[in-house]
């Protein structure tokens, strides 16, 4: 999908530096002056050789530390169980959390190999409340016409953490959200029922939930 080469041309740049410096750090989210300065300094670290004489597990590992140190991971976990949330559980609550990090962690690390080169290239930003939108566009390599994104930042201190990410008007949240809540209303056991399906599908080959 198109959201998810988005979010992959965005980690890989992102992982490109870090793996050059050899070492995982949060350095271009906490000096960032501005939230396009900060898609900027992520953009520019991109690499085409992002993905040579990685394992899985290195590509997992490096994207872990990507997602912590610039979405906000829990902010995003909690808004795509929607109403859900309300009435869970703590403890499952809790669970969710942290399986959908390792679900989205394990879905777009898997996918650092249809990255080719292609770059971003930060257009504008507009505030939106307590969130600033950054357009963008991905400039494609065979060509082709670009790729319109835009990336929902939060300040979060003196640091951004990105909390959606939209390609051609798709955003990656909502897609997660009605996903997740078509997987709910199907089995009709709440969380608790999600989480052992994100299990599930943790646990196996494919991701993407049915």
């Amino acid at each position: 999908m198109l959201f998810r080469r988005a979010f992959v041309l965005l980690a890989s740049a992102t992982l490109g530096g870090f793996l050059l410096a050899g070492e995982p750090s949060a350095a271009l989210a906490a000096t960032a002056a501005s939230p396009e300065a900060f898609i900027e300094s992520l953009a520019r670290q991109a690499l085409a050789t992002i993905t040579q004489g990685k394992t899985p597990d290195e590509r997992e590992k490096s994207f872990r530390t990507l997602l912590d140190a610039n979405f906000d991971v829990p902010r995003i976990s909690r808004f795509v169980l929607g109403r859900y949330w309300l009435s869970a559980s703590e403890a499952d609550r809790q669970q969710f959390q942290t399986l959908f990090e390792t679900y989205i962690v394990r879905a777009y690390s898997n996918r650092f190999s249809e990255y080719s080169g292609e770059t971003v290239k930060v257009t504008g930003s507009r505030p939106q409340g307590e969130l600033s939108l950054v357009s963008s566009q991905i400039v494609q390599t065979n060509g082709a016409p670009p790729v319109k994104v835009d990336w929902i930042v939060r300040k979060d201190g003196d640091d951004y953490r990105i909390t959606d990410v939209s390609v051609e008007g798709v955003s990656m949240v909502l897609t997660e959200k009605q996903q997740f809540a078509s997987v709910i209303e199907r089995d009709g056991n709440g969380v608790a029922g999600l989480n052992k399906v994100i299990a599930a599908k943790i646990g196996g080959s494919e991701t993407a939930l049915k």
